[in-house]
């Protein structure tokens, strides 16, 4: 177990050291927060006219999906350090080592894991400080169970992206992946536009990312107490769940809070054992 907490602290210094590193994980998140203040907001407040305290549920709206989102793009910022180790053979140096490639990839994914969950919190922080200073309704309970479900969210997000930067054997195709997930991580997640307002395929494909659960159980939680005060009732409130991204389904079944995060972890396990198996291949 020495061994990999001594590969994740490594891993974690590195990537802190990288001024560059971090603001760039921190760009997706840099890119939704100027499109919401620009354009996005106005555009949102004045799709439902007439509706008090529609301003201040919108804001914790978009506040709460960004804290899934930072939880993939931060993920993915941290394993540059990993792809650089490779282009330069100093990842030989754990590989012929005693290790298996369970404690290779866990102690790459804990290092990732520590860097999502962190960059996650430092987000969160600054969204809520925002949220307060505009009059947002916001409960503690929410706040609390936000920073716990940051664990999970991180969590897929680390292994998911090690997994797909595992396959990548250059800087320039970390680069493109980068920047490819930045840009699509907020569509698919639904903060760009809502989920409500895609092609039917994009929306089936949207429900079964792991980012799309988490973000859909962090507006229940965080933006629960604002959308109560919408004064919504029956079947106007259910069709704007739906259409914001609260309420996820397929076909006839439907997504509760619980199974959203279990089919999160589910897909995080996946992904670990995928893991496994590339760094066994390169062993």
């Amino acid at each position: 177990m020495k061994s990999v907490l001594a590969l994740a602290k490594r891993n974690c210094l590195c990537f802190f050291r990288d001024r560059q590193s971090v603001f760039f994980s921190m760009m997706a998140a840099l890119i939704v927060l100027l499109l919401y203040l620009l354009f996005l907001r106005d555009n949102l407040i004045s799709s439902y006219p007439g509706i008090p305290g529609m301003d201040n549920f919108v804001d914790v709206w978009v506040m709460s999906g960004l804290v899934s989102v930072v939880s993939v793009t931060s993920c993915a910022g941290a394993l540059q350090t990993m792809v650089e180790d490779r282009i330069e053979g100093r990842d030989m140096d754990v590989l012929v080592t005693p290790m298996n490639p369970y404690k290779v990839a866990f102690g790459h994914i804990i290092s990732t894991f520590v860097c999502g969950f962190m960059m996650s919190i430092i987000v969160l922080a600054v969204g809520l400080v925002y949220l307060f200073a505009t009059g947002c309704p916001l409960t503690a309970q929410g706040i609390l169970l936000t920073i716990l479900l940051t664990v999970p969210a991180a969590l897929s997000g680390c292994t998911i992206m090690y997994a797909i930067t595992s396959l990548i054997k250059s800087v320039g195709a970390f680069s493109g992946m980068f920047t490819t997930v930045s840009v699509l991580i907020g569509f698919v997640t639904g903060i760009y536009m809502p989920l409500s307002v895609m092609p039917g395929p994009i929306q089936t494909v949207s429900v079964f990312v792991p980012a799309t659960q988490m973000a859909s159980v962090l507006r229940e939680v965080l933006a629960g107490e604002a959308l109560g005060g919408l004064g919504m009732t029956g079947p106007e409130l259910a069709e704007f769940r739906s259409d914001l991204g609260f309420d996820l389904g397929i076909g006839g079944f439907q997504f509760t809070p619980a199974i959203s995060i279990l089919y999160t972890m589910a897909v995080a396990l996946v992904f670990f054992l995928i893991s496994v198996m590339l760094v066994k291949r390169r062993q």
